[in-house]
């Protein structure tokens, strides 16, 4: 099999299929652990989402035109070419997150069970909600030219003032780098024309992880859709909205418990 660049493949060829998505401002490489404990047991896709890691720039689209329309495409490449005969799980963070609720719902192929750490698909937020205001007001600030400080505006909402310039100087120019992508990120996020109400169509099992100290937008996405998903279940962890990175040890073991049991429960079958 040839890879995209930014696909990586783990695990054992031949396992049941998981695709890992990451947040923004991250990589694929934000799943290394998970992937170690998963091995074994799973044929794993961890993918590097347009604009992170090795994957491909998208300076050829205007940032409020970009949606996931323009993600998927190769997302879905990666799996034809992998080959993928059985049903996917999908594990997705953040921005990764609301586009496995995507594929998830629209199942472009056939999914079997889904685990977000809090989807931000801030598109099912109501125009006059005020997390919706919060969240457009952080979005708002990746349109300043200076880059360094919207991305000191994105880091921080997201983990706590002082959160980015506390960071080594390498990362932060890595941070900064991606910051027009964070802004094509936030019009996908914003512009994705599923309602709330369509998510009711999504019936396969799903996990959703949250946070305790996470930010009220991302508390209120996963509230509505909790509303709406009809076979859905909740964990709420001792981290933040980036835990998957900063405490892996806790969200972690949640997602293994989940897909391993849902696993192990169809080959009683």
């Amino acid at each position: 099999m040839n890879l995209l660049a930014g696909v990586h493949r783990f695990g054992a060829i031949g396992k049941p299929p998981l695709l890992l998505l990451h947040s923004s401002q991250s990589n694929s490489g934000q799943w290394r652990a998970l992937v170690q404990q998963l091995g074994a047991h799973f044929d794993i896709l961890a993918i590097d989402l347009l604009g992170y890691g090795k994957a491909p720039a998208t300076d050829d689209i205007e940032a409020e035109a970009f949606r996931f329309a323009d993600e998927l495409p190769r997302v879905l490449e990666a799996i034809a070419a992998a080959q993928w005969q059985q049903p996917i799980t999908l594990v997705g963070h953040s921005y990764g997150g609301a586009l496995a609720l995507k594929l998830a719902l629209e199942q472009p192929v056939p999914v079997r069970e889904l685990v977000v750490f809090e989807p931000v698909a801030f598109h099912v937020l109501e125009a006059n909600e005020p997390a919706r205001v919060e969240i457009e007001q952080i979005a708002a600030q990746m349109y300043q030219e200076d880059a360094e400080a919207a991305t000191r505006g994105f880091v921080d909402y997201w983990n706590q003032p002082g959160f980015f310039d506390a960071l080594p100087e390498r990362i932060r120019a890595g941070m900064t780098a991606q910051a027009a992508k964070v802004t094509r990120d936030f019009a996908a996020l914003m512009g994705e024309p599923h309602k709330l109400s369509d998510y009711r169509n999504v019936t396969v099992p799903v996990l959703l992880l949250q946070g305790k100290h996470t930010q009220e937008s991302a508390r209120c996405v996963a509230h509505h859709l909790l509303q709406v998903l009809p076979n859905a279940q909740s964990q709420t962890l001792d981290c933040g909205h980036m835990g998957p990175v900063t405490h892996p040890q806790l969200v972690n073991p949640a997602i293994v418990d989940f897909v391993t049991r849902h696993r192990d429960a169809e080959c009683l079958v």
